[in-house]
């Protein structure tokens, strides 16, 4: 078996390459970007109104003038216009150019408006350009405003939009199947006989890869038969990029894919990782297609532990988290440990894991309270209240 490090570099050196796509505003998704968005002019591109009230020249503010008779209105979407006579003012709304001439924008909540004049009612230390968002003080001309390797979202979208980039090159999504694999599994919506269990496995994975980016997944069960299992894979190679099978990898009598995958000419990359939940661990490509395969444990806690550690935080732009523990953790195998927890925040902003207690990697109701899981390394066996480790969330775009 191998250390978790390494399958970790194993599996990022050999996942095969996605490609790109173009990604307009109309098609929004969540994808990784490949190149850096820059903006097209200074942001924002003019003195920008943030009030709406009066726009006047300081100096006579400062000077004591307090009435000013109004000799314009400038609202948002108006070309600029400019203050001639100094001891006036413009009325201005909010997003309006400020006109040339003012450089302070005093907000209606300190005026009185009356017969063409505003009279300022409320005293303040109105310094220049105050309610004005300066030219270029978000960003300068060419700015990069979106680096490579961000994951698209709602903002980031928002930003794209606002320079004008309305298509953009991005790492193409992969095309997964998640396939169940086993003659115990019958569907959700039927009743098992008590040799039989619902098949659930794939219903998780699917609904983790949708949640965290990937929006192209898809089902499939085979028997523990060979040649269906051999038939499937035939089928389905040509037509994804990431087969994702939940079982059927261990060392029991009907497990067959590991030795199957080998000769339909898929090269393994690595078999058994010193961890727990997900010893039996199984991952490797095939040349022939560039589709990747990842052998998950039929344990539903370990298939799941695994699906989050070795691919949807590998590959899907996230940052690293970390969480301290809200108590003392004892484990003695010689394993890297992937606990469940459950996660609080204190004000001071700190992410604390209350360790969820697991019977065995088959507990699946166990995760009901748990918000992901945290890596404790195998070097140690006593893993301390308020150390902190590596947490991995069920749910990572955020």
């Amino acid at each position: 078996m191998i250390e978790v490090a390494e399958a970790v570099a194993r599996i990022q050196a050999q996942m095969p390459d996605w490609g790109e796509e173009q990604i307009s505003l109309d098609t929004l998704s969540g994808s990784l970007l490949l190149d850096p968005v820059l903006a097209d002019r200074p942001f924002p591109p003019y003195n920008r109104v943030m009030m709406d009230g009066i726009a006047l020249e300081q100096g006579r503010y400062a000077a004591g003038q307090r009435q000013f008779a109004i000799a314009a209105t400038a609202a948002a979407g108006d070309p600029h216009c400019e203050l001639l006579d100094l001891s006036t003012c413009i009325e201005v709304m909010t997003g309006a150019v400020l006109p040339q001439g003012s450089n302070l924008v005093i907000p209606y909540e300190h005026l009185v408006i009356e017969n063409g004049h505003a009279r300022i009612v409320q005293e303040m230390d109105w310094d220049p350009y105050a309610n004005v968002h300066r030219l270029g003080s978000d960003c300068a001309e060419r700015a990069i405003v979106l680096a490579p390797g961000s994951r698209l979202n709602g903002p980031r979208w928002g930003i794209a939009a606002s320079v004008g980039q309305t298509l953009l090159r991005c790492q193409a999504v992969p095309r997964i199947q998640v396939i169940s694999t086993g003659d115990e599994l019958v569907e959700p919506d039927q009743d098992p006989l008590p040799h039989q269990v619902r098949r659930s496995n794939v219903y998780g994975l699917r609904a983790s890869l949708l949640l965290n980016g990937y929006p192209t997944v898809d089902l499939s069960h085979v028997p523990d038969q060979q040649q269906a299992i051999v038939a499937h894979y035939r089928q389905a190679s040509p037509h994804y990029d990431l087969l994702i099978y939940s079982g059927g990898v261990s060392k029991g009598k009907f497990d067959y894919l590991p030795q199957l995958w080998q000769s339909l000419g898929v090269e393994q990359v690595l078999h058994g990782v010193a961890q727990r939940p997900g010893k039996p661990l199984w991952f490797g490509v095939d040349p022939a297609t560039q589709t990747a395969v990842l052998g998950l444990p039929g344990n539903p806690v370990s298939s799941l532990v695994c699906l989050h550690r070795y691919f949807i935080s590998l590959f899907g732009g996230s940052r690293p988290r970390y969480a301290r523990l809200s108590q003392d953790i004892h484990f003695d195998k010689d394993l890297t440990y992937f606990a469940p927890v459950k996660v609080t925040h204190t004000p001071m902003a700190e992410v604390v894991a209350d360790p969820i207690s697991l019977k065995n990697s088959g507990e699946l109701t166990a995760l009901a309270s748990s918000d992901g899981f945290v890596e404790l390394p195998r070097q140690q066996s006593v893993f301390c209240q308020g150390e902190c480790y590596r947490y991995f969330p069920w749910l990572s775009l955020s």
